[in-house]
């Protein structure tokens, strides 16, 4: 096809555009009009005619600010030769502009799905029970939530709640560091610690929040970060953050890790990773990379949010999956949210990294206290995944019979190994469409597109618990498969 023949109004999807398209796509704008555009924004207005529009409100940098660093002698570190941009072309269509208009064109996708009745985020659930919940006005059977262990409503998690707050009140008296610490804090930082085999722990507000503030407080400009492909965004983010020299190695590529942990030049080096991918479902090759980073001299760091209370015969996560030593994974990161029904996040590992962490991570020092509620809630947690370890084993139960129904059908889901169940759409009508379909015969299930995923590979993302049952999941793989096979995803 020549150039003369494209399209404007297509979709750049449908022109065969994938995920490395869109960054290059954005990288040759940039290159060629001097203006930011965010790759994401490809997605978003996936039209040549929309990104023209868009490249024409936005402002080209000033000339102060493109010939910032430069010397008086002219010289500029890293100078290229290419002539510097108009800094006042395109900016008069933008000075008559609505600034609402900006976010209304970056609104695009979800407004017009909004209008068609197919927009798939931010179901209100009005009720629980079970695995069933009240939605949008109709039964729905949760096929996904990360609630892995049926913790949620449980009775001793509530007597907690309630006692917490009868103690400490719904808030906090401050930040950690200052005057929101409760016993409530230091019982579970303790019993965090014991249970992930750690020498110490430290609670924060949330997952993201602990992602973001440990790596930005352990690595920062001259360090060397090197994640996993695939890990989560906060991580990425956290990374990002730090200032930190940030590498990226093709997902469980052991080869790769190796010549990236090579390129370290003697720099004080952090490797990350997932234990459970959660848009995969796919379980991290930890002891290949616990051998890597011990031979050459790299901290560790493995998020839990996904594997606490699912890997290991008691659900301590994947250092007991697979044997591992106490101190062969240096920092370990976790949530409250997920397998212990709560709220937070928490880190653990060596006593002088928690330490070092309590009084330079801003996240920590700077936030409010998690509320004790949620410390107490994850303590009850923790010790009702000690006394019934059946849980652990029923959710594999689960995932085995259900994952065998799915493949039986036909449906692909890719590496999956875990209670984290992608089904692949091929595209994000498709994956519009077949969750619309599920949830109007009460399944609730959740679409997950791009930039959660590559542009190329949209899907639902499934998860199994052990509260489900296999009448349950028969009527689960039932609504799967009518609407699957409405929708082509299976023959």
């Amino acid at each position: 096809m020549s150039i003369q023949k494209i399209d404007h109004d297509a979709a750049l999807f449908d022109l065969g555009i994938d995920s490395l398209g869109a960054m290059s796509i954005a990288a040759a704008l940039e290159d060629a009009t001097g203006k930011k555009l965010n790759p994401e924004l490809i997605y978003e207005l996936d039209t040549i005619r929309l990104i023209g529009a868009h490249l024409d409100s936005v402002r080209t940098p000033s000339a102060s600010a493109v010939t910032s660093g430069v010397s008086d002698s002219g010289s500029s570190e890293g100078a290229s030769n290419k002539e510097t941009p108009n800094p006042t072309s395109g900016t008069e269509d933008q000075a008559g502009e609505d600034p609402i208009s900006y976010f209304t064109r970056l609104n695009r996708k979800v407004n017009l799905a909004k209008e068609q009745g197919v927009y798939p985020f931010e179901p209100e659930i009005c009720s629980h029970e079970g695995v069933w919940v009240e939605c949008e006005g109709k039964r729905m059977l949760m096929l996904a939530s990360y609630e892995y262990l049926g913790l949620l409503g449980h009775e001793e998690l509530n007597r907690a709640a309630e006692e917490a707050i009868a103690d400490f009140g719904t808030g906090h008296h401050g930040s950690r560091l200052l005057t929101g610490t409760t016993s409530n804090h230091c019982d579970l930082e303790f019993r965090l610690a014991d249970w992930m085999r750690a020498e110490d722990a430290i609670v924060f507000s949330s997952g993201y929040v602990a992602n973001l503030a440990t790596i930005s407080a352990l690595v920062g400009p001259g360090d060397y970060i090197i994640g996993d492909s695939l890990n989560h965004a906060s991580i990425v983010d956290g990374c990002r953050m730090s200032g930190a020299d940030f590498r990226e190695f093709k997902h469980n590529d052991m080869h790769e890790l190796t010549s990236l942990l090579l390129e370290s030049n003697g720099r004080r080096t952090l490797v990350i990773v997932d234990a459970i991918f959660s848009m995969e479902g796919d379980i991290a090759d930890l002891p290949s990379v616990v051998a890597t980073c011990k031979k050459h001299k790299a901290l560790l760091m493995v998020d839990e949010a996904h594997s606490m209370g699912v890997l290991g015969e008691t659900g301590s996560g994947i250092q007991e999956h697979f044997g591992l030593a106490p101190g062969d994974i240096d920092i370990k990161m976790g949530t409250l949210s997920k397998s212990l029904a709560g709220s937070g996040g928490f880190v653990a590992g060596n006593r002088q990294i928690i330490t070092y962490l309590r009084h330079h991570a801003r996240g920590y020092i700077f936030s409010g206290a998690l509320p004790s509620v949620y410390a107490n809630v994850a303590i009850a947690a923790l010790e009702v995944l000690r006394n019934e370890p059946s849980r652990v084993t029923q959710i594999w139960k689960n995932v085995e019979y259900y994952l065998a129904g799915l493949k039986r059908l036909g449906f692909d889901t890719g590496t999956c190994e875990t209670p984290i169940v992608p089904i692949m759409t091929r595209t994000n009508d498709a994956t519009l469409k077949f969750t619309q379909l599920c949830r109007s015969e009460g399944l609730l299930v959740a679409p997950v597109c791009y930039p959660a995923v590559p542009m190329d590979a949209p899907r639902l993302r499934t998860c199994i618990t052990s509260s489900h049952e296999q009448p349950e999941l028969d009527f689960a793989l039932d609504v799967l498969e009518r609407a699957g096979r409405q929708c082509g995803i299976i023959d």
